[in-house]
């Protein structure tokens, strides 16, 4: 009978042991789920690659957007002396916006252009644009509210060649809700600059180029982050993102 009874005291020992091991498990689990509020690079990298988006105001649509007026100076070279666009200035606003429900799209933009021809000797040498302006998104992976500036030179105005040279300087700072991951909302610099795009003449499509990346911020819970990249153009309305060492595709849809 008191080997019965030892029994019975171990075998209980045994299952509050069981249950602590057990619970101990639960609650490191959960330790290990916790959220600190660490941006990670997929959702820095997101944030990055809606900058290049056409809907939101992005890069691509604001290259665009310049070289158009480029190419309708251009071409009037065939009418007229392009040397009586020496010195030109011009101005515009560009605004858009769209929501589509069933595919879970919003999106609005005011921008507003000034740019100036210069020329070299009546030559045309370079068309400068700045532009600044408001923008936002609602996509399926992200949410943004934003503000951005960019400067924009092309070159290679009148020669032979079938493309145009652009550099520019593109910064976008505001407030971002990420839908993938932990979801976590933060504030965010973007700024992406480039001196070798090459554009089409005639599709006024990006060919080729590269560009690096930077962005910075913080997190609603105060951590701050700071990633840089490279971006390359790929010439069929994508490019390849390189940040931490994974890549990511970066397309648009051109309006």
């Amino acid at each position: 009978m008191k080997t019965q009874r030892l029994s019975r005291q171990f075998r209980k020992m045994v299952y509050s042991l069981a249950f602590i091991s057990g619970l101990a498990l639960v609650v490191a689990s959960c330790k290990k789920d916790e959220d600190d509020g660490t941006i990670t690079s997929d959702e820095m990298a997101e944030a990055v690659s809606q900058t290049f988006s056409s809907q939101g105001g992005g890069l691509v649509v604001q290259t665009n957007t310049a070289l158009s007026v480029v190419s309708t100076i251009d071409k009037a070279n065939s009418q007229a002396k392009f040397a009586d666009y020496c010195g030109y200035t011009g101005s515009k606003t560009m605004t858009s916006g769209s929501t589509d429900s069933a595919k879970y799209y919003i999106w609005s933009y005011g921008i507003n252009w000034t740019y100036k021809l210069t020329c070299i000797e009546k030559v045309p040498s370079m068309f400068e644009f700045q532009a600044a302006g408001k923008a936002l998104y609602d996509f399926p992976r992200m949410s943004s509210d934003d503000s951005v500036v960019n400067k924009i030179t092309v070159t290679n105005l009148v020669s032979d060649s079938t493309f145009y040279k652009v550099t520019q300087t593109y910064t976008r700072v505001g407030t971002q809700q990420s839908k993938i991951g932990k979801m976590h909302k933060f504030t965010s610099t973007v700024f992406i600059s480039s001196s070798n795009m090459k554009i089409d003449k005639t599709t006024l499509r990006i060919v080729s180029g590269t560009a690096t990346v930077n962005i910075s911020g913080a997190s609603s819970s105060g951590k701050s982050f700071s990633l840089s990249g490279n971006l390359t153009f790929s010439g069929n309305d994508a490019a390849t993102l390189v940040m931490n060492d994974t890549k990511y595709t970066v397309s648009w849809i051109r309006e």
